[in-house]
């Protein structure tokens, strides 16, 4: 009880030190107050701007000649125009500018600001066809954060940089009434650059007003809450963080990979471009466990995930499945070479050294390809498991399944269950 106590006694103080600052410097505190709403709405503008560039890179690099522009729309909820060889959504893309210099890179998708349209024009450019898809810089941030920007009363709007060092980035400027931050948008932009200005009029009143000291308690509560709701904000993000990672590799979990495989493999199938999901079980761990402690089992696991994430590309996701199994779900790959090189590129990384003091692990990998081996993620893992069995019973390191993978091959109490 006397932590209680002393706890209490602190924080009153502390609330009485508040109290007499607000009523002493209380058009101080709303100005700052202020200011920080502004400069979380051009964090969040920010963060929209940069995440609708990614989305229509993401988009672009998964489009086929047979991909239609109304497709590579149906992912935004703003006003975009795309192309697909001489198929327009609205204008001819290539008409602008900068299409010509951006089609001209050697890179999956090029992004470049466009002034001479104000808008942000994202280009893939392939040997056969060259798809493209183009944010007006009206429309570039999305309806949910525009929305939350306008609750803050701060005026937002995003345009071309006409230099590439801005003087006014990331300054707060209190002239002519209003506060404002200037943000440079440069990443993930592969020319030019972006200035997101977002503003608001000063409003710092009430400094002799006999309702100060009513607005000022008030001022304190909502403080109050808004520390107890950015706390509640912050538990909650450590609680979704802990039900989608595994906490000993650091991995997605079971339940997350199960989450995002189905994504991957509805796109998969909306726009054609495959994917492969990999089932990896680690040798003789049961050995390493019973001889040197599940302490020295757990160091092993969290080595190997670590290789595994080391030996695939950043759009592939690796997860700990349970135990001594991961599982990889590699998006674009459709051919049997494909995955052979990832595999061997995988078990290379897994055999290059020692994964703990002198101890070496290597692992069985069981592929399955969508939609050869299944349309769906229970009988893609089916197959995968399969597989993966007849390359530990066999002796390889990877095997593909084949088509009937899913119904024969290793008997059925042999399995170990898939899905809980």
């Amino acid at each position: 009880m006397g932590f209680v106590r002393v706890g209490a006694l602190v924080g009153s103080m502390m609330l009485l030190v508040a109290t007499l600052a607000a009523l002493v410097d209380h058009r101080s505190d709303i100005d700052s107050g202020q200011n920080a709403r502004v400069q979380a709405a051009t964090a969040a503008a920010t963060n929209s701007v940069q995440d609708a560039v990614l989305r229509a890179r993401a988009v672009l690099e998964v489009s086929t000649a047979d991909t239609s522009p109304e497709e590579l729309l149906a992912t935004f909820d703003v006003t975009v125009e795309a192309c697909v060889g001489t198929r327009c959504s609205g204008r001819d893309l290539a008409a602008l500018s900068t299409f010509g210099s951006a089609a001209s890179k050697s890179l999956p998708t090029v992004a470049v600001v466009d002034s001479a349209s104000n808008s942000v024009l994202i280009v893939a450019p392939r040997p056969a066809f060259t798809s493209s898809i183009q944010l007006p810089l009206d429309a570039v941030i999305d309806a949910f954060t525009l929305q939350w920007i306008g609750e803050l009363d701060v005026e937002v709007n995003v345009k071309p940089s006409n230099s590439e060092t801005s003087p006014e980035v990331a300054s707060i400027a209190n002239a002519l009434g209003q506060s404002g931050v200037v943000e440079q948008i440069s990443e993930p932009l592969d020319g030019g650059s972006l200035l997101v200005r977002a503003s608001a009029e000063r409003n710092v009143g009430w400094g002799t007003d006999t309702s100060g000291p009513y607005v000022i308690v008030l001022g304190l509560g909502t403080i109050l809450v808004a520390l107890a709701g950015w706390t509640f904000l912050a538990e909650r993000r450590n609680l979704e963080r802990r039900a989608t990672t595994d906490e000993l590799t650091g991995l997605a979990n079971r339940r997350e990979f199960e989450r995002q495989s189905e994504v991957a493999i509805e796109m998969a199938g909306r726009f054609g471009t495959g994917l492969c999901i990999m089932l990896i079980d680690l040798n003789d761990f049961k050995q390493i466990n019973d001889t040197r402690g599940h302490q020295f089992g757990d160091s092993v696991l969290a080595a190997c995930a670590e290789r595994l994430v080391g030996a695939l590309r950043e759009t592939d996701l690796v997860a700990r499945w349970g135990g001594d199994e991961f599982v990889v779900i590699l998006p674009g790959l459709v051919e049997a070479n494909a995955v052979r090189n990832s595999a061997e590129r995988i078990a290379a990384a897994m055999n290059s050294a020692p994964m703990a003091g002198d101890v070496s692990v290597s692992g069985s990998i069981g592929a399955a390809l969508f939609p050869r081996h299944g349309s769906d993620f229970q009988a893609l893992m089916q197959a995968a498991d399969v597989a993966m069995y007849e390359a530990k019973a066999t002796g390889v390191v990877h095997r593909l399944a084949s088509t009937s993978d899913a119904e024969s091959g290793i008997p059925a109490d042999r399995r170990k269950p898939v899905l809980p």
